[in-house]
């Protein structure tokens, strides 16, 4: 939280030096971030007079909102544009406000609508991870929580309202790995914590007694719980349905990489490994380097990949893989399955030969995906 409110107070004039953006997957909890700092900033440490939300996903609810601001002002009547434009012209004459984009996804919608030259501070949320058009380059990747983080949120939310949940009781040995094994699972994604907690307290069911659900049902299992707490419009699977959809219309040739991220190993995904096994692994859009940088950056504007340019390797969060999964037919999970197969067998070296260990080594991190417990991973 002070590294946002670094990125947006820092000294100068310029726009970059006054705006910030919130970047990550969705579910992450950017908007919730974005929530607590306009708060603390407003109530606890007061920085702003004056904090204005704009919902950013579309052009149209951005206008909608801007002109709501307008009116809340008192800044007259008029069409929608002609109020948004009278707040743009406020925003450009008055100090003390914090001006929260959220949901940012396209941020060529927002373009026209910063305020120019601004007396206050703009904050983007969005899934983007770059916002150069914008001269915005205080850039904040929201991350996952630790296990340690995902354990103790777990606890807190599940607690009764008579536990003092700063010191928590302690747990029986079951109660302890189930915890920890859901926490594992749900890899430190708030919205997926918040699903499952919210369907554990409501039920009042033990974490043993969900965990061993989990592993059965798993994603049918979380749906059943909807978030209560937070500001979050929608479940995990349907948050990400949008996404795929999104991706499917504007990079269709992303798709089959996404479907091959969903059987591989979620983090430390090689570039270098889909380039040299695209044609066993079906990714026939990707043969060479430029074609593949294309399509894993049209995942990336989406945060549905991370991509770590010195190792040129990618990760994807296992819920992701979990989500992407379950949208498959058992006849194309099945025709994945054999994909990858096929593609890590033409990848693997000789064995024989020490010198060829460390790609082995990191293969089998693959391998593992696939082989040790396919009923609980695929649901077969």
């Amino acid at each position: 939280m002070q590294d946002l409110h670094t990125a947006l107070t820092s000294t100068g004039k310029a726009a970059l030096n006054q705006a910030a953006a919130l970047s990550g997957l969705g579910g992450i909890g950017k908007t919730q971030t974005a929530v607590e700092y306009a708060y603390r900033y407003f109530y606890d440490t007061p920085t702003y007079e004056w904090v204005f939300w704009v919902k950013a996903d579309t052009e149209l609810a951005l206008v909608t909102d801007l002109a709501a601001i307008a009116r809340s002002l008192d800044l007259g009547d008029g069409t929608l544009e002609e109020l948004a434009t009278r707040s743009q012209q406020w925003l450009k004459t008055h100090q003390g406000w914090l001006l929260i984009f959220d949901n940012a996804d396209q941020p060529e919608i927002v373009k026209p609508w910063l305020p120019r030259n601004p007396q206050g501070r703009v904050l983007l949320t969005s899934r983007a991870p770059r916002f150069t058009s914008l001269g915005i380059k205080a850039l904040i990747a929201v991350k996952k929580f630790s296990l340690e983080e995902s354990i103790a949120f777990l606890r807190d939310r599940v607690a009764s309202p008579q536990e003092n949940r700063t010191d928590h009781p302690e747990l029986d040995a079951a109660e302890l790995a189930a915890v920890t094994a859901l926490a594992q699972e749900l890899d430190g994604l708030p919205l997926a914590l918040e699903q499952a907690a919210a369907y554990i307290a409501q039920m009042v069911v033990s974490f043993a007694v969900y965990w061993r659900y989990y592993q059965q049902q798993r994603l049918v299992l979380l749906e059943k719980g909807l978030p209560e707490t937070g500001d979050y419009p929608q479940s995990v699977a349907t948050t990400w349905l949008l996404n795929f959809e999104e991706v499917e219309q504007r990079s269709p040739a992303s798709v089959p990489i996404l479907q091959l991220s969903a059987v591989l190993a979620a983090d430390d995904i090689h570039e270098h490994l889909l380039l040299v096994c695209a044609e066993e692994f079906g990714l026939l859009a990707c043969t060479d380097e430029l074609a593949l940088a294309e399509q894993l950056a049209a995942l990336a504007d989406f945060s549905l990949i991370q991509r770590e340019r010195a190792t040129a390797s990618y990760s994807i969060h296992r819920m992701v893989q979990a989500v992407i999964w379950q949208r498959l037919s058992e006849a194309e999970q099945q025709t994945w399955i054999e994909r990858t197969i096929t593609g890590l067998n033409a990848a693997f070296p000789d064995v024989t030969k020490f010198e060829n260990w460390q790609i082995c080594g990191y293969l089998v991190r693959h391998v593992q995906a696939i082989a040790p417990s396919p009923t609980q991973i695929f649901g077969f």
